[in-house]
């Protein structure tokens, strides 16, 4: 989540540029609606605020922010089908958005299940869109001006952490967990901020392929970074790390 919201305060940034650096508003009526999805309260206000833009506005130079608020509003909404529909929108209007292709990277594979007949198909398109990430943002230029070389390193570095930690969750899906385990651990020594998540994935990887202590290593950091908190109360770390111990 911590990840998520730096990723949409980066897109609000850019929006708050002076005309001549980004998208400009064609009228009064359409910057008001622009700055509607920015100072929406919450997913539901923003999608409406986002959808009124694009119905409104046919001719918007804010399509790609439009469409994108729109695909990190279904995110926070935990819809699946309409974060896809969205993110896809956008690279249709970008192709190297940065920020869709590590969030859709992530999110597929996350709902790809062990039984889906077009598992292997869902995992290869996550493959490529978190690939194309990290091809693109090493020399991406930065995309609010007005940060530091130090704030545009880091957010660089973390948009490539996320792209290695969906290409591990990936290659856990593949039950290559020697692999994942690889990409896991190169996120984490990516990320700026530490990530309770990515060290979760890690010591599920390093469960799966027999590694007892380097897995209770991993569950041991994701529980001191706050764990993995469920719906229904709880800790999916703390419940991890009980299967862990119960190794040979």
């Amino acid at each position: 989540m911590k990840r998520f919201l730096t990723l949409v305060a980066v897109v609000l940034a850019c929006v708050s540029l002076a005309p001549a650096q980004g998208p400009q508003a064609k009228s009064p009526k359409e910057f008001d609606a622009v700055m509607a999805i920015q100072s929406a309260a919450n997913p539901n206000a923003r999608v409406a605020a986002a959808k009124s833009l694009l119905t409104g506005f046919k001719n918007t130079e804010f399509k790609e922010f439009a469409n994108f608020m729109l695909m990190v509003s279904y995110q926070q909404l935990d819809d699946f089908e309409n974060m896809m529909v969205y993110g896809e929108r956008t690279l249709e209007i970008n192709p190297e958005n940065p920020g869709v292709l590590v969030q859709l990277a992530y999110a597929i594979p996350s709902r790809t299940r062990q039984f889906d007949l077009d598992k292997e198909e869902k995992l290869t398109k996550a493959e490529d869109l978190a690939s194309r990430a990290l091809a693109l943002i090493p020399n991406l230029d930065k995309l609010n001006p007005d940060m530091s070389d130090e704030e545009w390193l880091d957010t660089k570095k973390d948009f490539m952490a996320q792209a290695n930690e969906s290409l591990g969750v990936i290659e856990a899906k593949r039950t290559n967990y020697d692999e994942a385990a690889a990409f896991l651990t190169r996120a984490i020594e990516l990320q700026p901020l530490p990530s309770s998540m990515t060290h979760y994935h890690l010591a599920d990887s390093y469960m799966n392929a027999g590694k007892k202590a380097e897995a209770l290593g991993a569950v041991n950091q994701s529980i001191t970074l706050g764990g993995v908190p469920l719906g229904g109360g709880g800790d999916a770390a703390k419940n991890l790390k009980q299967q862990i111990e119960a190794m040979n």
